[in-house]
């Protein structure tokens, strides 16, 4: 995915600002912006993505949340935790979680204690690697979903190092 960063942002600023300024840089579908939280639709390779970034002033912790288009039925459970559990040993940063209701979604916070802000180069690195991470677990997430292949499978093919592209 190849992402516009924003050239008129400051060097050091508001997260939800920021975030909104790659929204309009990249033309992003926005759903809700308010001075704490700002929700997008960012599409990608396999699906659309929302994505909600929420500034929580206590921690001085930015938490970005991305909801997968995917959900898994009660007899896919046990497979998709097995897969999740299996991507998640692999990520540096954030984390999937399988909801209750079967809903996927990636988290990840960025503490910015004592910065004053947030510079767009880390905004533009949350956003990165999250999508990167959700475009990368798509297809085995979605192979269970639908009962296509097992948990293993799934996860060993998108854990696969690959080279280049078709």
């Amino acid at each position: 995915m190849i992402m516009r960063i924003p050239q008129e942002l400051s060097p050091l600023g508001n997260p939800i600002e920021l975030m909104q300024g790659f929204v309009d840089a990249n033309d992003w579908r926005l759903h809700h912006a308010n001075s704490n939280e700002v929700s997008v639709e960012v599409p990608g390779k396999w699906s659309d993505y929302s994505l909600t970034l929420t500034w929580q002033d206590q921690f001085s912790a930015l938490h970005m949340n991305v909801t997968l288009d995917i959900f898994i039925i009660d007899q896919q459970m046990d497979e998709a935790r097995r897969v999740i559990n299996r991507l998640n040993q692999n990520i540096w940063m954030g984390h999937f979680e399988l909801l209750d209701d079967g809903g996927v979604t990636f988290r990840h916070n960025l503490l910015l204690g004592g910065t004053g802000g947030a510079t767009p180069e880390q905004i533009g690195d949350l956003i990165d690697i999250t999508l990167g991470e959700c475009e990368r677990a798509y297809p085995a997430l979605f192979q269970i979903a639908t009962g296509v292949v097992s948990a293993e499978i799934a996860s060993t093919t998108a854990l696969m190092e690959t080279l280049g592209s078709a």
